[in-house]
């Protein structure tokens, strides 16, 4: 790092050479009258004052000098150090960017195994059927399935190349309804009824591409759970000190003790066809939002997000 020069030294440098100048012509001239006696009274006093006060005085100068020096030269180190530091700073700032990219390109990319299996099984279950409206019910939740990929690959079309998570101050409400009658029309083997319930008007500060993967894919866990009984996924809404929650559970059978304490681990999954990636992405998508993603004691995923509005 370059330092710059200050030119109040050159200016102190100056006159501490006049002030050694002028001491030299005083000792010379007071040598002289000494040598011919005519320093005599308040002139031999002050010179021999200054001449063994002197010595002591540039001294003590001279050890200011150092300490001035050692000092100097430890905040140099310091801004150095400091400016490293916010180097480094930076460089890890661009690498968790980088890094909430791909995380929600993996999530869009794992998203679109639910869709395409889907696609498959209503299909080959399409291709055996000879009801015509049987035929037609499957007709259609095969093309909500076809939307739901599309809408994934739309997803990665419209995100952001590098950058920061696009934060939005975003209606939860008025957020998860459209999404909630979305997952209605995919359909399940077994009647499911999704129940919204809030405490009043929520927002929350968030990343409207990233809130969407983490909820579809928590609501869809929850399709999996009721897939062979049906029942009611419950989404409700409320509102902490700085925080907007928002918890989603379900009527299924609960989670073996074993399974819930490995929930987020990557690569584990109750799914036959899941890859064991969707719970550890939407954690970390709701990470890079400053918030949270957990399970409570009573098995409802507990969202946690800033509080907008205030």
């Amino acid at each position: 790092m370059k330092r710059r020069k200050d030119p109040q030294l050159f200016l102190f440098v100056l006159i501490g050479l006049v002030l050694g100048v002028i001491y030299v012509v005083f000792d010379k001239a007071a040598e002289q009258r000494l040598a011919s006696g005519t320093l005599i009274g308040g002139f031999a006093n002050a010179h021999q004052l200054i001449d063994q006060s002197f010595p002591i005085l540039a001294g003590g100068l001279l050890g200011l000098c150092l300490y001035q020096l050692r000092l100097t030269s430890r905040l140099a180190a310091a801004e150095e150090a400091a400016s490293r530091a916010e180097a480094l700073r930076i460089r890890l700032q661009k690498i968790e960017r980088d890094q909430a990219v791909w995380v929600v390109i993996a999530a869009v990319l794992h998203e679109l195994n639910n869709p395409l299996h889907a696609l498959g099984l209503l299909l080959d279950e399409q291709s055996k059927e000879t009801d015509a409206a049987r035929r037609a019910d499957l007709d259609a939740r095969a093309r909500a399935q076809i939307g739901k990929a599309l809408s994934r690959l739309g997803a990665l079309r419209g995100l952001k190349s590098l950058g920061d998570p696009d934060f939005q101050r975003l209606r939860l409400e008025t957020f998860l309804s459209p999404l909630l009658e979305e997952m209605t029309t995919l359909g399940s083997p077994h009647e499911v009824h999704f129940e919204l319930e809030s405490s009043g008007s929520i927002e929350a500060v968030a990343d409207p591409t990233y809130l969407r993967t983490i909820l579809e894919n928590l609501l869809e866990n929850s399709l999996h759970s009721l897939s062979d009984q049906g029942g009611t996924v419950r989404v409700s809404l409320a509102a902490t000190d700085s925080k907007a929650v928002i918890r989603i559970g379900d009527d299924g059978p609960g989670l073996a003790p074993e399974i819930a304490a490995t929930l987020f681990d990557p690569l584990r999954s109750t799914k036959t066809h899941g890859l064991g990636l969707g719970l550890p992405i939407a954690r970390a998508l709701s990470r890079a939002m400053r918030g949270e993603l957990s399970l409570d004691a009573d098995e409802h995923f507990r969202l946690e997000l800033p509080l907008g509005g205030r």
